[in-house]
């Protein structure tokens, strides 16, 4: 039991690292052009007051989209942590039960 411990948790984290190393590159957002303020008397002018607000409404809608996919990879990443603490779990538990029962 005392050998089987360190060894899955060494097993575990080699392939948690392994994963992470994979799984590093998150891809950067590419909502370009960033929107600039072209100053307050060119913004007087209604074409391009009009021009600079479709700006800001693309630049927003492309970074919510971008963020909502985040979101997503980050709760996806969560659940699958989470599995695989359950699953080591009922791995030792059986592990553990069957050493007991050798025991006796």
């Amino acid at each position: 039991m005392k050998r089987i411990v360190p060894i899955l948790t060494l097993v575990l984290a080699a392939g948690a690292g392994a994963a992470q190393a994979q799984s590093s590159e998150v891809p950067k957002h590419k909502c370009e052009p960033k929107p600039e303020y072209p100053g307050r008397l060119i913004m007087q002018s209604e074409t391009r007051r009009k021009g600079f607000e479709r700006e800001l409404k693309d630049y927003q809608k492309c970074m919510t989209t971008y963020l909502e996919e985040r979101k997503a990879a980050m709760k996806q990443n969560e659940e699958n942590a989470n599995a695989a603490v359950n699953e080591y779990n009922e791995t030792m538990k059986t592990i553990n039960a069957a050493q007991e029962a050798a025991k006796q």
